[in-house]
């Protein structure tokens, strides 16, 4: 039997309506934002949302300031473990807010955290920082753009 033109955008509608679904986390997906076991962004003004997911991890936290001590808003702050073999790391970049400040909830390790400031009208560089991540404790980054 040959496809009428009807069926095949029933068809094509449905593979849409199907393929868009998918990239939607859902809030009880393991594995997906926001889903038990997922990676949910945390940011000076996103604090972790799931406190049982914090207990197993550390924070760091730290500010971007200018020489002359005024913080930096909207810097993005990167991450990479330094650890072999490499610790995940639940997001790309988190960015600071108004008062230059930053905080990111991650596994116990070692990293090094970088600023990134290309694409904003921000200027200045600061050489990278290296933490060590504790369950249950603050370490503490801080970066001053030259």
């Amino acid at each position: 039997m040959r496809p009428t033109p009807a069926r095949v955008l029933v068809s094509a509608l449905f593979a849409v309506a199907v393929l868009t679904g998918c990239g939607q986390p859902s809030s009880t997906s393991p594995g997906l934002p926001g889903g038990p076991g997922g990676d949910t962004p945390v940011s000076a003004t996103h604090p972790p949302a799931d406190p049982s997911r914090a207990s197993n991890r550390g924070m760091v936290t730290g500010t971007v300031a200018r020489a002359d001590g005024s913080p930096v808003p909207g810097v993005g702050i990167e991450v990479k473990s330094t650890d072999k073999p490499a610790k995940p790391v639940p997001e790309l970049v988190v960015t600071t807010d108004a008062k230059g400040v930053f905080q990111w909830n991650l596994e116990p390790g070692r990293y090094e955290f970088h600023i990134r400031t290309g694409g904003t009208s921000i200027s200045g560089r600061a050489a990278p920082q290296p933490a060590t991540v504790t369950v249950g404790q603050t370490s503490t980054v801080n970066f001053t753009l030259t």
